[in-house]
């Protein structure tokens, strides 16, 4: 009977093996869950005892080879139902070898994956908000430098000949420009109601080279274009149109804040951007020829409200716009008709304009700087950022001179050559702060940056588009004004500290290093300052809210009078002034902000328009980074294991088929999201300002988005695929906790991408 099946199988033609995309696929699929019943071993035979048999019989096979030819095709079989990896596979202590070593790669992919969103973050960053502290700045700013202690008694001031001064400021400027490879700087300082000194540097076009002229040629101003719109707020308050303590709708007519921590938003809660919105993304998917106005752009894009009002300090854009909305609604007039009557005309600023670059005329167009990248040693001609409507939060352009008289304007209470804009009380009022949660550091006194430095009080405001960055500052003390402006923003250290390094040398500061060693017996004292931050300006409803993974401040304690405050891979040194004030050598303060409990939950920076929040492990950045690594290798152990059981025939039924399903969707979901968050950074790489309207938001984000969704479902699955397969599978203990483990991590995982709203929130 034997010999008689043993012929009638040998005259019977092999079934041949179907082609096809998914053949592959169909023989890892039966041959490692056990889809079909392949012949095997007596199952009495544990698998190891099946996998050394296997591997004796192929090794004698191999030997016996030679002497018996037709033996060699079963051989060859066989040894593709092994496991068709390299012999060290074979073994479970390579095999864990391997796993560690994957890990390892894993975990160092991760780790790039970081470095080149921390790289590509900043310039992202700077170019989407035409803030004056920038997140890019941000980033620049920690550097290690040794604090030093402000006498609080030292004079205020010691006197400098203006020839003298004129002449340091020239000399500083033209040697940072060539330090820093600036195409071109122009610049403006003016003391005791006095134009002291304008000049440019550099070229206004390279290929041209035309030259920077103080009195004719344009810069963008960015954010400084906001302090044009809360001296405009104050010039109606002054006139009993506003009340800054008011519900802001009380004065919009066609755009209305949503209702939230019933509180209303005050004017006096966007001068100080106090008003909680969280940032937004959509001011800049606005091109300069949108033709909706104002308040439809206010109405379509209005942001989230995080905080109560007046709890934190986030910059705002949109807050700031609709304030010049609250203008043109309670005026009467377009915001730009009110600015040019009311402000521009009066002060004789006659080469400052709101129009957008690509609308200029051309008479206007020849007189802007061009804007410029850097790009491996040279200089690229770079897109204008576009904003439309949005123009009073960072449109407009002005020239040093114009600048100049602006800050005569301020430093004289309102008044410019017998010009009043502001009454002195009004404007003494605007200069102060609303909120008094942190004196001896830096916030905002109705819209201008206010900050403690070197015994002075220095206000202003900066602002950067996508070429163009620019400096505002102001010492009342002084009766000093700082204006710069320069075309390509690869280099902050003007934007940051020229301004102080003319403060120095007014007040004939010296630096005096005081580094103290890291002592770890009182650095306890400060303990409660340790810990991680997210920066609040940062989107928190949408799938741009994971950009503000890269928004992270690191506080350590070196003893008990210094910290350290790591952002960007830089780190700075900051020496204690107060209990919850810290300073740097290069005059910048940091300021805890505690709860009502006492309790440190936040971080005010150096410039007081930003604020990090405290976060534990959950909200940590590195908890979704470890989330996706520990759900990649779970996929890819996944994977070996099935490879490595490739062939071992395992008996299967709807159980068995139940489980592999689940590993195999599982290994495909986690495969799709690394592609799409691949595919995410390629596009962020590439990413160009001046094409963010057409550009944002980009496809591969909506890919990642959707591939997040396949792993929240499949995650699910998973846990169903959990009941068949500890109840009738006929897995092994660690191929079971295995599963198990991986289909937790996958759900962890989906709550994360939750959380960074990767998922369950809109793309855009």
């Amino acid at each position: 009977m034997a010999e008689r099946r043993s012929d009638r199988d040998a005259a019977s033609p092999a079934k041949p093996i179907r082609d096809g995309p998914l053949r592959g696929l169909r023989l890892v699929w039966t041959r490692s869950f056990g889809m079909t019943k392949p012949r095997s071993p007596k199952p009495s035979r544990s698998l190891p005892q099946r996998r050394r048999r296997a591997r004796a019989e192929f090794f004698r096979g191999s030997l016996k080879a030679s002497a018996a030819p037709e033996s060699q095709n079963a051989l060859q079989i066989k040894a593709q139902n092994l496991v068709q990896l390299p012999p060290l596979l074979c073994t479970k202590k390579a095999h864990a070898r391997l796993c560690l070593h994957v890990l390892y790669a894993g975990c160092r992919f991760w780790m790039q994956v970081v470095l080149v969103m921390r790289q590509l973050f900043p310039f992202l960053m700077a170019s989407l908000l035409i803030a004056g502290p920038l997140l890019a700045e941000d980033a620049d700013e920690f550097v290690m430098v040794p604090a030093v202690i402000i006498d609080a008694d030292r004079p205020a001031a010691i006197e400098a000949g203006s020839a003298a001064l004129a002449e340091y400021v020239s000399g500083l400027v033209a040697t940072m420009e060539r330090a820093e490879g600036l195409p071109a700087l122009t610049l403006a300082l003016v003391q005791d109601d006095a134009l002291l000194l304008s000049k440019g540097f550099g070229l206004a076009d390279i290929e041209s080279g035309r030259p920077v002229l103080p009195d004719h040629t344009l810069f963008r101003i960015g954010s400084v274009s906001k302090t044009f719109t809360w001296t405009a707020v104050m010039m109606l308050a002054e006139r009993g149109l506003l009340d800054l303590d008011v519900d802001v709708n009380n004065y919009l007519i066609n755009v209305q804040v949503r209702e939230a921590f019933n509180a209303p938003v005050t004017l006096r809660d966007l001068m100080h951007h106090r008003a909680g919105f969280e940032d937004s993304m959509q001011l800049f998917t606005v091109a300069d020829d949108d033709p909706r106005s104002l308040s439809e752009l206010l109405a379509a894009h209005q942001p989230k409200r995080v905080f109560p009002p007046g709890a934190r300090t986030i910059y705002s854009n949109w807050g700031s716009a609709l304030a010049a909305q609250v203008v043109e609604d309670v005026s009467g007039l377009s915001y730009g008709d009110f600015l040019q009557q009311e402000i521009l005309d009066p002060l004789g600023m006659n080469d400052t304009t709101w129009t957008s670059p690509r609308q200029m005329d051309e008479a206007t167009r020849a007189r802007l700087a061009t804007g410029y990248k850097r790009s491996q040693g040279a200089f690229d001609l770079q897109d204008f950022m576009q904003i439309g409507a949005y123009w009073p939060a960072g449109g407009m352009a002005s020239t040093a001179t114009d600048m100049a008289r602006w800050m005569r304007l301020h430093l004289n209470n309102g008044e410019l050559d017998g010009v009043r804009l502001l009454d002195e009380t009004t404007h003494q009022a605007m200069w102060t702060r609303a909120f008094n949660d942190r004196p001896e550091a830096a916030d905002v006194a109705h819209g201008f940056q206010d900050r403690p430095y070197r015994g002075v009080r220095a206000l202003g405001h900066g602002g950067g588009t996508a070429a163009y960055l620019t400096q505002m500052v102001m010492v009342p003390e002084l009766d000093l004004g700082i204006f710069l402006s320069y075309n390509s923003a690869h280099s902050t250290l003007p934007f940051r500290f020229m301004p102080d390094l003319i403060i120095d040398h007014v007040v004939d500061h010296r630096w005096q290093p005081l580094l103290a060693g890291a002592d770890e017996a009182t650095a306890d004292a400060l303990s409660e300052l340790a810990g991680t931050y997210l920066n609040n300006r940062r989107v928190f409803s949408s799938f741009a809210a994971v950009f503000g993974l890269m928004g992270t401040v690191t506080v350590t304690a070196v003893n008990d009078q210094a910290i350290v405050v790591s952002a960007g891979g830089q780190s700075t040194y900051l020496q204690r002034v107060t209990e919850d004030v810290f300073e740097g050598a290069g005059g910048q303060r940091w300021a805890f902000v505690r709860d009502d409990r006492g309790r440190v939950v936040a971080l005010a920076d150096d410039w007081g328009v930003h604020t990090a929040e405290r976060v534990g492990w959950f909200g940590h950045p590195n908890t979704l980074f470890i989330a996706l690594t520990l759900a990649a290798f779970l996929a890819l152990t996944s994977t070996l294991g099935a490879w490595r059981n490739y062939g071992l025939g395992q008996s299967g039924g709807f159980a068995s088929r139940m489980a592999g399903a689940g590993v195999l969707v599982g290994v495909a979901a986690q495969a799709l999201l690394l592609a799409a968050i691949i595919a995410l950074i390629i596009s962020l790489a590439d990413f160009d300002i001046g094409r963010m309207p057409e550009f944002y938001p980009p496809a591969a984000m909506l890919w990642t988005h959707y591939a997040g969704w396949v792993v929240a479902a499949v995650g699910a699955l998973m846990l169903i695929a959990q009941w068949p397969t500890w109840s009738g599978s006929g897995w092994g203990l660690l191929r079971r906790l295995h599963f198990l483990v991986f289909t937790l991590a996958t759900l962890f995982l989906s709550v994360m991408l939750w959380h960074w709203r990767i998922i369950g929130a809109p793309v855009v």
